[in-house]
């Protein structure tokens, strides 16, 4: 696992992408907001130019005023250009100094238009808090600077256009200048504010998506460590396979080699991330100590003893809502298999047919109240040789397509039934790859376990896909 140090600088590193994903976000979002206002605006100034100075008449000849010209004309190139640039290149540094430098013209253009009016001198002011909305502080140079230099140059050659007046006083430029770099000010500091609530937020995070990660890392490694090294058992050729969705969630299986055969368990918590990996942990903890404690004794008395410490622990220490969905089975060197509590379906492939099988598994959910007794039987079941018996988690039957359809538990028999001749490596290994084919987005873990029953005296030693070390307390704080 990753330390504190490397931590900060993960956190630094994903921060820095946060922030700047949502400061472009928010540059685009503002050239989108500019396109619509430059067009507005060119539409607004040929409506000026036309109602206040529409027409001039030389006798019969009817002759369109030169403001209407220089809205239509001018307007257009002051607007077609950022228009142009917020659609090719949105977000770039260049398209915002272009969008700041037209939006000040549109402003020395609409002054014009309404022969310097002091009542338009307000869309100075406005444009300025338009450009604040980037948050980029560095767009206010240029605006400035334009409106300043329309300013003193029109003051020089024609200040009826700008102040309305035909000799101003000589300092009228600088009393402008004054109020625009006033309000400068206050929109730099705003400007930098929100730059640094974005990085704090962007922080914020980061920190919270680092926890996550290490938290499902070490849901993981909890999920996978105490996974069986090994699958040894007299008459069953065994082997199993866990595939970990991103979203750590809480399958579980076990094989519990005992005299005369082993016990057999699968199962399922409902949830994800650490919660589900630890109920998960004490799941495996609870039928190991049981079943170590009395091998011969029914999955029926197991399960309830299972569940009472599931409650004990979920309920009344953790405050949780978590239970678990499991089958817990005693398998017999005869082929008899006896089970207790609720899963998916046991499906059971025939030697002598040729065809699948399903059997129910009767009971209900552990964890959710302190006695199931009433609800756990025990159901029996005969394995013949060559038989084939597969365990598997709803991350196999709810796999879905594109479509959003199922995997299902009839397209999981008929897989089986393509290669059950097979290997239960090589039934393992197809049934996980047409499951992957099906979906090839895993949003929940995959656990499958494949026994044939032989009626010889051998044993066959083979190992999960994922072998991993058994989990301890030491692993479990080298992890955090």
């Amino acid at each position: 696992m990753t330390g504190p140090d490397t931590d900060g600088a993960v956190v630094a590193r994903r921060a820095h992408e946060i922030f700047a994903g949502r400061f472009d976000a928010n540059v685009k979002r503002v050239d989108r907001m500019f396109i619509y206002l430059m067009a507005a605006q060119w539409l607004c100034a040929i409506a000026l130019a036309l109602w206040f100075s529409p027409y001039a008449w030389e006798g019969r000849i009817k002759t369109t005023h030169v403001h209407v010209l220089a809205a239509v004309v001018l307007g257009g190139l002051l607007s077609g250009m950022p228009i142009f640039l917020a659609l090719v290149r949105p977000g770039a540094i260049g398209t915002r100094f272009v969008i700041a430098a037209a939006q000040m013209l549109w402003s020395g253009l609409l002054i014009h238009l309404m022969g310097g009016r002091i009542e338009t001198h307000f869309h100075v002011f406005g444009s300025l808090a338009f450009l604040a909305f980037y948050r980029d502080w560095r767009v206010l140079v240029p605006a400035t600077v334009v409106v300043a230099a329309d300013h003193v140059v029109r003051q020089v050659f024609w200040p009826e256009s700008v102040f309305g007046v035909l000799t101003p006083e000589a300092w009228r430029f600088l009393e402008h200048a004054f109020w625009v770099v006033f309000e400068d000010v206050f929109l730099v500091l705003s400007c930098l504010a929100g730059v640094k609530e974005m990085r704090g937020a962007a922080e914020q995070q980061a920190r919270i998506e680092v926890s996550e990660r290490r938290e499902k890392e070490l849901a993981s490694t909890i999920q996978t460590s105490i996974l069986p090294r090994t699958l040894a058992v007299e008459g069953l050729d065994v082997a199993a396979v866990m595939a970990t969705a991103t979203e750590v969630g809480g399958d579980y299986y076990e094989v519990l080699p005992v005299a005369d055969g082993c016990w057999i368990g699968i199962g399922d918590v409902a949830g994800h991330g650490l919660p589900a990996g630890l109920v998960m942990l004490q799941t495996q903890s609870a039928v190991g100590a049981l079943v170590g404690q009395d091998p011969t004794a029914s999955p029926d008395h197991v399960l309830c003893g299972v569940n009472r410490v599931l409650y004990e622990n979920i309920r009344k220490r953790l405050h949780h809502d978590e239970h678990v969905t499991m089958s817990l089975m005693r398998y017999h060197r005869d082929g008899r298999v006896v089970f207790a509590g609720a899963h998916e379906d046991i499906v059971v492939w025939r030697a002598a047919t040729g065809t699948c099988e399903t059997i129910a598994t009767p009971g209900t959910w552990l964890g959710m109240t302190s006695d199931i007794r009433r609800a756990t039987v025990n159901t029996a079941c005969q394995l013949h040789p060559d038989d084939v018996m597969l365990l598997y988690t709803d991350g196999v039957t709810e796999a879905m397509d594109g479509k959003r359809e199922q995997f299902g538990l009839a397209r999981l028999c008929a897989s089986l039934e393509e290669v059950a001749r097979g290997t239960v490596e090589q039934i393992r290994d197809h049934l996980l790859a047409r499951v992957r084919a099906w979906s090839p987005e895993q949003v929940d873990d995959i656990t499958i376990l494949v026994a044939r029953y032989r009626d010889v005296d051998a044993v066959r030693v083979t190992t999960p896909r994922r072998s991993v070390p058994r989990f301890t307390a030491q692993s479990a704080l080298d992890a955090i």
